[in-house]
């Protein structure tokens, strides 16, 4: 009996002993599935507030982005013409004169606010915009080296007839200047505007290259002066057959001279400036306006037409057409 209840009194022992074991272990297994939900709680939450930090950040882009699309536009600039190398031949007296010799071939896009016209490339100091005693656009241009306009798409072939016209106001004192031009490697072939040297003081001009050396040139003159600070329309005609060259002021025939042989002028039409002894010369001081070109050789009234407005023979190239 003793040795029963003995056994029986150690039975007793362990069971507690056993079920106090059981218990922590639950506790501690309870604990730990705590300590895991809390871990993941935290996870969750960071992975929250890092997702939220790059939204934010993705959509503060997205508005940088869409700000600076909205904003003023940067002016753009445009590579020299392909002809800009052998610029526009200014008139034997351009050399140097205003300090137009050697002048710039630097040439600028006019998306900046300063004007533009398609098919015209413009100098920095070149401006198309509304034009005091004249409907529409004209080109403004300061007589600087970095004033004019070039006509990439625009060119006649020199050696066969053609005409050239515009509407010219001159605002400069005095010197030779370019209104139109085109040229070869070093000088131009025609020139149209105003000439200022020798005898011929500031006069109405258009002539010819004849040879690739100074002082050989056929010139047409106006017999009344060059006017400033007045629009004037200047015509000038090139009769390959004939062998002529003739100026036309406002519609009416100024002079007529003889041209027997003529330089071929390669590079586009020039707006402001001419080629002389391989540089740029005699920038335009003033506007330009309605400038017109015909492959062909325009008769005295298809000329008178066409500076007057009426119906006539219509040009190959319109530029600042009113």
């Amino acid at each position: 009996m003793a040795g029963r209840r003995a056994a029986g009194s150690a039975d007793a022992m362990r069971e507690p002993a056993a079920g106090g074991a059981e218990a922590a272990y639950w506790r501690a297994m309870t604990e730990a599935e705590e300590r895991e939900a809390r871990r993941k709680r935290t996870l969750g939450i960071t992975a929250l507030a890092t997702g939220l930090v790059a939204v934010g950040a993705m959509v503060a882009v997205a508005v940088m982005v869409q700000d600076s699309a909205d904003g003023p536009s940067t002016p753009k600039t445009a590579a020299a013409g392909a002809t800009a190398s052998p610029a526009a031949k200014p008139s034997a007296s351009a050399s140097g004169k205003d300090g137009q010799g050697g002048q710039s071939g630097h040439e600028d896009s006019a998306a900046d606010g300063s004007g533009s016209v398609p098919g015209l490339k413009l100098g920095s100091a070149a401006k198309v915009g509304a034009a005091d005693g004249r409907d529409g656009k004209a080109l403004q241009l300061t007589g600087t080296g970095d004033g004019f306009a070039e006509a990439a798409g625009a060119s006649v072939d020199t050696t066969k007839d053609f005409t050239v016209s515009a509407v010219v106001r001159n605002d400069a004192a005095s010197a030779s200047k370019a209104a139109l031009s085109q040229n070869g490697e070093q000088f131009f072939s025609f020139y149209l505007g105003r000439e200022d040297a020798g005898a011929n003081k500031n006069r109405w001009v258009f002539k010819v290259q004849t040879a690739n050396e100074a002082g050989k040139s056929a010139t047409a003159l106006s017999t009344a002066a060059a006017a400033t600070g007045r629009w004037t329309t200047l015509t000038g005609v090139y009769n390959a057959k004939a062998k002529t060259i003739s100026l036309y002021v406002d519609g009416t025939l100024a002079q007529t001279t003889p041209a027997p042989s003529i330089v071929a002028g390669t590079g586009p039409l020039e707006l402001g400036r001419a080629r002389y002894k391989s540089a740029w010369a005699d920038a335009w001081n003033g506007s330009i306006t309605d400038v017109q070109v015909w492959k062909k050789a325009l008769t005295a009234d298809q000329v008178s037409k066409a500076a007057t407005g009426k119906p006539g023979e219509a040009p190959a190239t319109n530029l600042l057409g009113s």
